[in-house]
C-alpha cells in the first residue's frame, strides 16, 4: 500500500511539475510547497517519502520535465515544422496583409514586417511580429507534413497579452478547423474537427481531433473561420500537427 501511495504521489508531482515549467522563476517556491504538502499528507510515512522525494530526485524530475517542455512547448513531435520537412503548399485565396506600414510597431521598430510569409506558421519564431498576417478574419493554409501521419491533434500558438506591445491579442485566430487531403485540390477532404482558440488562455493550445482518420495523411489544411475581434487582419504565429508517422 505504501508503494502504491508513493507511486500515486510521484505521478501527481510529475503532472504538477509540467505546469511549473511554464513559470520557471517560481519553480523553487513550487517545489518547496509540494514537498510540504507531501510531508503533511503522508503522516507516519513522511521520513520514507522524503527519501524518495530527495532534493536531487526532485531536481532530476524538474530538469526532465523542463527539457521536454523547452523542446517544443508541447512534448509532442510537430510534423508540420519546416526545419523537419514541412512545406506550405497553398493559402488558397487568402491575401497576406500588406499595409503601407507594418502591422505593429514599437518605438518605430516594425514588429510584423511585410516579408513575413505564410511559411512563418511552420517556423519556430514566435516573438511579437513573427507571424503571418492575412486580411480579414478568414483564411486557410495547406501544409505538407514531413510524411504520412496518423493525425491525433493540432496545436495553435499565439503570443501572450503579457508580451504583446499593445497588450491585446485580438488578431489571434478563434474558430478554426483541420482537414486531411490527398492532394492540394482534393474535393473530398477528411474533416478532423473544428476547434476554438481562447486568446485569454495559454499561448500554446492543443486540440485533439474530433474525428480519427483510419489512414495517414501527408497533407493537411487549416481553415481559419474567425479571429478574436480584429476587423482588419488575423495573425497566425504557429501551427503544429501531431500524431504518429506511418512507417
Amino acid at each position: 500500500m505504501e508503494v502504491k501511495n508513493v507511486i500515486e504521489t510521484r505521478d501527481i508531482l510529475r503532472s504538477k511539475l509540467k505546469e511549473v515549467g511554464c513559470v520557471i522563476p517560481k519553480i523553487s517556491e513550487a517545489i518547496l510547497s509540494l514537498r510540504n504538502e507531501v510531508s503533511e499528507g503522508m503522516g507516519v510515512h513522511t521520513e520514507n517519502m522524503l527519501k524518495v522525494l530527495s532534493p536531487e530526485s526532485v531536481r532530476k524530475m524538474v530538469r526532465s520535465e523542463l527539457q521536454t517542455y523547452d523542446a517544443d512547448k508541447t512534448g509532442m513531435t510537430d510534423y508540420a515544422l519546416e526545419s523537419s520537412g514541412g512545406i506550405v503548399l497553398s493559402t488558397r485565396n487568402t491575401e497576406t496583409y500588406l499595409a503601407g506600414s507594418p502591422v505593429l510597431t514599437l518605438f518605430g521598430i516594425p514588429l510584423c514586417p511585410q516579408q513575413n510569409t505564410p511559411r512563418a506558421v511552420i517556423q519556430t519564431g514566435v516573438l511579437p511580429g513573427e507571424c503571418w498576417a492575412f486580411k480579414g478574419s478568414t483564411g486557410a493554409v495547406v501544409i505538407q507534413l514531413l510524411g504520412p501521419v496518423y493525425v491525433s491533434g493540432v496545436s495553435l500558438e499565439h503570443i501572450s497579452p503579457s508580451i504583446s506591445p499593445t497588450g491585446e491579442t485580438t488578431a489571434a485566430p478563434k474558430e478554426f478547423s483541420l482537414w486531411g487531403l490527398e492532394c492540394v485540390d482534393d474535393t473530398d477532404s477528411f474533416f478532423f474537427g473544428e476547434f476554438t482558440y481562447d486568446n485569454t488562455g495559454p499561448s500554446v493550445q492543443y486540440f485533439e481531433v474530433q474525428h480519427q482518420a483510419k489512414k495517414a495523411y501527408e497533407i493537411v489544411e487549416v481553415k481559419i473561420h474567425s479571429n478574436s475581434g480584429n476587423r482588419d487582419y488575423t495573425c497566425v504565429y504557429r501551427i503544429r500537427v501531431h500524431g504518429i508517422l506511418r512507417q
